[in-house]
């Protein structure tokens, strides 16, 4: 019996992803994740930056990082097999002071429920495991420290 999310639950969660982080609900927000999270969780965020394990590593980290900082509208939404992906427009900043980036984002469940979680975002070629990765996205903008 596998422990895949059901695709409903899938889309379901990707349908107010966007809108709960925008809104601030931080609770609802979680509670949406663990609604598709019904194991461990790996994460590459953004690629070619190291491994995230855990819960908290691939949804209240991110939130207490960037949620003040950035805005989300979600593209497109593609659910095949025991896989997801999604498009995003992430506007960076506040006020006038904005830069728009698109992300992709990539979602395998193994049969456990195990998820891989991959990001997509303009990054330098290199960047190492000292490196902020958004440091050039987010450079100069309040609230963000290097």
């Amino acid at each position: 019996m596998t422990k895949v999310p059901t695709r409903q639950a899938r889309l379901a969660h990707a349908a107010k992803h966007a809108e709960l982080w925008n809104a601030g609900r931080k609770d609802e927000w979680v509670a949406s994740w663990r609604t598709i999270i019904p194991a461990g969780v790996r994460m590459f965020d953004p690629v070619g930056t190291e491994e995230k394990t855990g819960f908290e590593a691939a949804t209240t980290h991110g939130w207490d990082l960037f949620q003040q900082l950035l805005r989300i509208t979600m593209l497109t939404v593609q659910v095949n097999g025991d896989e997801m992906a999604w498009v995003c427009e992430n506007r960076f900043g506040t006020g006038e002071d904005i830069v728009t980036v698109h992300s992709i984002e990539t979602f395998a469940w193994d049969t456990d429920g195990d998820l891989l979680i991959k990001t997509y975002y303009p990054m330098p070629e290199r960047v190492g495991a000292d490196d902020d990765p958004y440091t050039h996205i987010l450079e100069g903008k309040p609230g963000h420290h290097s």
